[in-house]
């Protein structure tokens, strides 16, 4: 999902903030089902130039369930990611700025293309 910027382009309309909302509420809702958990999330109403969506109140198991989950996300890196950060670390260490700016331009690249 792509944050919506405003720098260049003009706000975004109601109906695109509508849009994004559904979007992402559907997203949600699949990967919930997807792990398990029972919720029914819907789109909001745009309000300050926002989109959001909604969960109705949560069952405390299922939101223990929901933290458990993200913890583990956050918590469990990725091997290439680690791979990349110990050679830019190691050529910081050994004074190697071409290798280092080249693993930092390897990791965005990375993120871009995994994560």
């Amino acid at each position: 999902m792509v944050p919506l910027t405003y720098s260049t382009s003009p706000p975004p309309s109601d109906a695109d903030l509508r849009r994004l909302s559904a979007q992402t509420a559907g997203e949600l809702q699949r990967v919930c089902r997807d792990h398990g958990w029972a919720l029914h999330i819907t789109a909001g109403e745009p309000a300050n130039g926002s989109a959001y969506v909604q969960f109705p109140p949560l069952r405390v198991d299922v939101a223990q369930e929901i933290v458990a989950g993200l913890r583990r996300l956050l918590n469990n890196r990725c091997a290439e990611c680690a791979a990349i950060k110990r050679r830019r670390a190691q050529a910081i260490r050994d004074k190697d700025m071409t290798t280092a700016a080249a693993a930092a331009t390897a990791m965005g690249r990375h993120q871009r293309a995994v994560h």
